[in-house]
């Protein structure tokens, strides 16, 4: 690897799936892993950070605990970890503690971060395949009834909240999820009880990898796409950004973007100081990452335009740093990348005006399909006047957006009540009320769903 000083990169990821550097159990071949720090630690002046794929788990896994892959919700098996059977994930996360310290130690000065993969983007998404849901494996099952039977004992209690007629905890299961077949929003408490679940027991698995990395002596950091824009919506898995985020076991995150909308066209650029600035919110430091595509507007100069711009709106809501992955082949590292990943400053009229947006992100994990576009247009519409982003850094908000909520559970309700009250006491020229749409024709309706 040579040192691209022509694009001003300072840093560099690899990705290194289990499967391939430890064919044999207890025999990880850390001089295949050398040979990919070294490429970069030896010949460029770059910063390393490892994806440690541990999803894609070698065959003796599966060979010991067969009942260890991922299944979807047609009931489809993968060669893929299941981070729900407690055996196995112990194992990951031993290989990962292992490898990390090792990389950090042979390494120094060098190696400085690891991410623990359990799939692409997982962290923000329930399936990478076939668009069906994940994860409904027998390991899978059984701790999603033992986490509502500890809340729910008696199976009637249950039945009764979900409308369901299960006859033992045996026959329960969650509902059959696949993205995109529901129409509008999802209230059912079904689907919401297993999305909190869901939710919990993932940020679980990513909280206690990123601290065994942690241990081990390198940051920690996750990789997340658009979490509540449409192009993920129908993944659902959005809200658990909210506890890796916020877990003192995270460094920092990566915000990926394909720069795509659902239907292929290119984006707005502008869209991405939503869920960066969101991202932000949470006072981790935040860098931005572009995935280029073949397709990016029919010439290398509007890719370069493109990224630019996709930068500078990164930029602008916070963002610490800037990358791009998928360029290989496609983008030069050399000056024009580098301009387009170090865009002028954007000078703004006046002081620049600061608008708070307010987003219930849980409520927008209520679609299994596509129906949030133009609503993401029209919110974009309302809170980019000039050059404002939606962090306060200490300065009162010049206007606010607020977006009503779909659903809630009891505990939000009080929060809810105080935030809405706030916004009210606003004059009309500095606040703005939204709501998301709905596939109800008499309007949007507020659920609050009790606590389990």
């Amino acid at each position: 690897m040579e040192s691209p000083d022509g694009a001003a990169l300072t840093g560099v990821l690899f990705s290194s799936p289990w499967s391939w550097f430890e064919l044999e159990q207890g025999a990880i071949r850390f001089d295949y892993l050398d040979w990919v720090a070294e490429a970069a630690c030896s010949n460029t002046g770059l910063k390393v950070a490892f994806l440690l794929d541990v999803v894609r788990a070698p065959a003796w896994v599966f060979a010991k605990w067969p009942d260890a892959r991922a299944a979807d919700s047609h009931g489809r098996k993968y060669e893929l970890l299941s981070w729900f059977h407690e055996e196995a994930r112990k194992q990951a996360l031993q290989v990962v503690a292992e490898v990390t310290k090792h990389l950090v130690e042979t390494h120094r000065d060098c190696v400085v971060a690891v991410q623990p993969v359990f799939n692409n983007e997982y962290e923000a998404r329930y399936t990478q395949e076939h668009d069906c849901y994940q994860d409904y494996s027998a390991p899978a099952l059984s701790a999603f009834r033992g986490w509502l039977r500890s809340r729910r004992p008696r199976i009637e209690d249950l039945n009764m909240r979900w409308g369901t007629t299960f006859a033992s905890w045996e026959e329960l299961t969650p509902p059959v999820l696949e993205a995109g077949s529901f129409p509008g929003v999802d209230m059912s408490p079904r689907y919401w009880d297993f999305l909190r679940w869901r939710e919990q027991a993932g940020a679980d698995v990513f909280n206690g990898a990123c601290a065994a990395v942690q241990a081990a002596g390198a940051l920690c950091f996750h990789h997340v796409p658009e979490f509540f824009t449409v192009l993920d919506a129908v993944y659902s898995g959005g809200s658990m950004l909210k506890h890796i985020a916020s877990s003192p076991h995270t460094d920092f995150l990566i915000i990926d973007s394909g720069l795509r909308t659902p239907y292929g066209t290119v984006m707005n650029p502008t869209k991405l100081r939503m869920f960066v600035g969101a991202a932000v919110s949470y006072g981790k430091p935040v860098h931005f990452e572009a995935a280029v595509r073949q397709d990016s507007g029919g010439s290398s100069n509007a890719a370069y335009e493109l990224l630019g711009s996709a930068s500078r709106n990164a930029l602008m809501a916070g963002a610490r740093g800037l990358g791009v992955t998928g360029w290989l082949g496609k983008l030069q590292p050399d000056a024009q990348l580098a301009a387009a990943l170090q865009p002028p400053p954007v000078e703004c009229r006046g002081s620049g005006e600061l608008v708070g947006v307010f987003i219930h992100i849980d409520s927008c994990m209520a679609w299994h399909g596509l129906q949030l576009e133009r609503f993401a247009a029209d919110l974009l519409g309302s809170s980019t006047g000039g050059a404002g982003s939606s962090r306060s850094g200490g300065r009162r908000f010049d206007r606010v957006v607020f977006v009503e909520p779909l659903v809630l559970t009891a505990k939000e309700l009080d929060t809810y009540a105080l935030v809405k009250a706030a916004v009210a006491s606003l004059p009309p020229s500095r606040a703005v009320v939204m709501r998301l749409p709905a596939n109800n024709t008499a309007g949007v309706q507020l659920q609050v769903h009790e606590e389990l």
